[in-house]
């Protein structure tokens, strides 16, 4: 954030394990957080490292629900892709384990 000069973080929305859902930039602002699908897409971020483990009930059901609230409220189009960063952008995230998580829910796009 503060090395590019933003007022906010790049995502959208990040998550904890508290299973609270935290605004970044929130619905009306675009994210800065994959180039190429920032005009098109919604990002929330998981906070932790899941490489070797995925994030805990809390922050997986927070997720979920925040991409339904996203849904119901129209920001987010009912035939979306869920894809995961690396799929965007080079890069780890959201780690090895988590990717293979999210890779099980629904609307998941494999083929980006």
């Amino acid at each position: 954030m503060d090395g590019n000069g933003w007022a906010d973080i790049g995502y959208n929305f990040l998550v904890g394990e508290n299973g609270a859902a935290y605004e970044g930039r929130g619905w009306g602002r675009q994210g800065a957080h994959a180039p190429g699908y920032n005009d098109r897409s919604v990002g929330m971020g998981v906070m932790g490292t899941f490489t070797n483990g995925i994030p805990n009930a809390a922050a997986r059901t927070a997720a979920r629900n925040l991409i339904t609230c996203g849904v119901s409220l129209g920001h987010i189009a009912s035939n979306y892709w869920l894809i995961g960063h690396r799929q965007a952008v080079a890069t780890a995230c959201p780690g090895n384990a988590f990717f293979n998580e999210i890779r099980t829910w629904p609307r998941f796009n494999p083929n980006v």
